[in-house]
């Protein structure tokens, strides 16, 4: 897997977590922790349709 970029839903800004920042669940699920707050979030994996290949950041 590569960085996973989301934004935390406790403190709505932007983590960057790398490769060794999260853990993967199961196959559709990463668990992180937000560098800015701490808390644990989970996240879905998103493998079909336009966002599939991640977040487009504006391109």
């Amino acid at each position: 897997m590569t960085t996973q970029v989301r934004t935390c839903p406790m403190c709505a800004q932007l983590m960057w977590l790398k490769e060794d920042q999260y853990e993967r669940l199961d196959e559709d699920t990463i668990r992180g922790k937000c560098p800015q707050c701490g808390s644990m979030v989970r996240f879905k994996l998103v493998s079909q349709g336009e966002n599939a290949a991640g977040p487009k950041m504006g391109h």
